[in-house]
């Protein structure tokens, strides 16, 4: 967890500060891998904040800094991604609880099976 508000953060300075330019003044944008379900951003994020944390060990030069430009794209996707399924799946915790006071034993269990599911896969315990 303390990888991924790491990389929310990074995101956030990266997204505040400058933007890279060549040199004509123009920005470069990459394409970014997609994250087209939660499995996929997940392994997203673990991979592109490995290579993030590996460039923030290094001299902070004009190339590394765009390398971490590119690579922010598809950390960006990631997040997104991650941030729709948590609404989600607090949506699927709260139908959790409310069975749970119903006593609605069939929707507890299926609740709660599709909110462990979800997020032992964020937090890489599956």
């Amino acid at each position: 967890m303390k990888r991924l508000a790491a990389a929310v953060l990074s995101l956030g300075l990266l997204a505040g500060g400058p933007a890279l330019a060549d040199s004509d003044g123009q920005v470069q944008h990459y394409k970014a891998k997609p994250a087209p379900n939660l499995e996929v951003a997940v392994k997203n994020l673990r991979e592109y904040n490995q290579k993030l944390d590996e460039l923030l060990s290094q001299e902070m030069t004009v190339e590394n800094m765009e390398k971490i430009h590119q690579l922010s794209y598809t950390l960006e996707n990631a997040l997104q991604r991650v941030d729709k399924d948590l609404k989600n799946i607090a949506s699927v915790l709260e139908g959790m609880h409310l069975a749970s006071e119903k006593r609605n034993e069939k929707a507890v269990k299926d609740n709660a099976e599709t909110y462990l599911e979800n997020t032992n896969m964020i937090l890489g315990q599956n």
